[in-house]
């Protein structure tokens, strides 16, 4: 069986506007090994799969494996599906509201890690789309004069830089990891099950666009949502993987939970939603 060095996971759910570019992105790819391309449409509701029918096209370097669910599964679900269908060594992430700008980014990024064993993951730099202006991550300003920079968990999320549309890990990494275990999974759970078998780095080019608009599943969601998403995941982190209990973490743990605190009491919720939501906080072994 020809197996691809590369196995890229996209993720979409209504995103006609944008899933044209994010496609470009990765089929401009320029390379000198064989790439698989998995589309996992979440049965979208406008006109995305008509446009991955038009545009994903298979090319002698990049074959596609595009499947439309006929029923909305979940974004996480879909996640997990999309990642149990890829058979490459290395595994690049890019949802399908995001984009890569550079042809290179997927060479640069295998001709790392095929250099540097102890290293199971690594990430790019990366613009912001904002109003139809490209911004560069205020986080850039402290690390301009660096070349790259290593991640682990004592350095993790100060600055968050590891976005998951410029992500490249080890597949071996996560191939016997029972992924639906993790009730609050974000691409920082994968990052942390990649993290505790090895080194991550950011590599200082930019190779991707990162979108902000208001149907974003994290940029358009309450501040309310995005702390009990941030909150859970940390929790559940530490939970799980041992290798992560560092104070760095913990600390990261503390901030969500305070701000996730801030958002419940501010809330419209009733005294018995709260109480609700704190039971299972407590059941899923949260607090």
């Amino acid at each position: 069986m020809d197996i691809p060095l590369v196995s890229v996971c996209m993720i979409t759910y209504n995103h006609e506007k944008y899933i044209a570019e994010a496609i470009h992105g990765v089929l401009m790819q320029k390379t000198d090994f064989k790439i698989e391309f998995i589309i996992a449409n979440d049965a979208s509701t406008d006109e995305t799969h008509t446009l991955i029918d038009q545009l994903a096209i298979d090319t002698n370097k990049i074959t596609i494996n595009y499947i439309n669910h006929p029923a909305n599964i979940g974004m996480m679900s879909n996640f997990v599906f999309a990642l149990e269908q890829c058979r490459g060594k290395y595994i690049a992430l890019c949802e399908g509201d995001d984009y890569w700008t550079d042809p290179l980014k997927l060479q640069k990024q295998v001709g790392f890690l095929e250099t540097n064993d102890d290293y199971s993951i690594c990430w790019t730099n990366y613009h912001i789309l904002v109003d139809k202006q490209l911004v560069v991550p205020k986080w850039n300003e402290q690390y301009k004069n660096t070349n790259c920079f290593e991640v682990d968990f004592n350095n993790f999320g100060s600055p968050y830089c590891t976005y998951t549309l410029t992500a490249m890990f080890r597949r071996d990494g996560i191939k016997n990891i029972e992924l639906i275990k993790y009730r609050f999974l974000k691409d920082n759970t994968i990052y942390s099950i990649c993290l505790k078998d090895g080194k991550g780095k950011l590599l200082n080019f930019f190779g991707s666009v990162y979108r902000v608009h208001s149907s974003g599943i994290y940029s358009s969601a309450s501040l309310y949502n995005q702390a009990y998403s941030n909150y859970t995941n940390l929790s559940e982190i530490l939970k799980i993987i041992p290798e992560s209990r560092v104070p760095n973490m913990f600390n990261k743990k503390k901030i969500w939970k305070k701000e996730f605190f801030k958002q419940l009491n501010k809330s419209n919720k009733s005294n018995i939603e709260k109480l609700f939501i704190k039971y299972k906080l407590i059941v899923n072994s949260i607090i």
